[in-house]
């Protein structure tokens, strides 16, 4: 949260809008904050989550999954991270993207494969939180691997974000459960 209050205090500085724009500047907010308060958490831009297959020399790994964003905790366990999603968000298209290129690929395992935790950031361009948590429930209801069990349902605050929402996903039997907290930032007007 404090990553994006210090975006949002610097005017929003960005070479364009789109959500690599926005969000190669949040990491980096985070990553400013980091050194500054001597935090633990590593953010990390744009992170390669390689599978076993491609460790292993069987798999090309030109095709393994690129995450957004991730949050690394421990400089020995490679996997001690928390995979983040991030995409622009307002009614119809949008909406539907975040679905589709954002949930899903969680729920597939494409992202988060050995996680039973995952984060989506919603950068909100326009529409409300409450049409947008109703669109995106549209599209998660008719979406092939969801339906409404994994509906999008509000969650605590965070600091001062009020617009956190969590989603609970079954997955194949190969993979665990995951659930996502999804952050709503309101990009509106900038």
């Amino acid at each position: 949260m404090d990553g994006f209050q210090r975006w949002q205090m610097g005017g929003f500085k960005r070479v364009g809008d789109h959500e690599d724009h926005y969000t190669v500047r949040l990491v980096e907010c985070m990553r400013e904050i980091r050194r500054e308060r001597n935090i633990a958490l590593v953010p990390r831009y744009q992170h390669t989550e390689p599978s076993d297959e491609m460790l292993q020399g069987q798999g090309d790994p030109a095709h393994a999954p690129r995450i957004d964003m991730v949050i690394a905790w421990d400089f020995v366990e490679d996997d001690a991270y928390l995979s983040i999603e991030c995409k622009r968000l307002a009614p119809g298209t949008l909406a539907r993207l975040y679905v589709v290129t954002g949930i899903d690929k969680f729920v597939r395992g494409y992202y988060g494969a050995k996680a039973g935790t995952g984060a989506m950031v919603g950068y909100v361009i326009d529409g409300t939180s409450d049409a947008l948590l109703h669109g995106i429930n549209a599209h998660v209801e008719k979406a092939p691997r969801m339906g409404s069990s994994h509906a999008l349902v509000p969650a605590d605050p965070i600091g001062w974000l009020n617009n956190v929402f969590s989603s609970n996903h079954a997955r194949s039997a190969s993979l665990q459960a995951i659930r996502i907290t999804h952050l709503f930032f309101d990009m509106r007007g900038i």
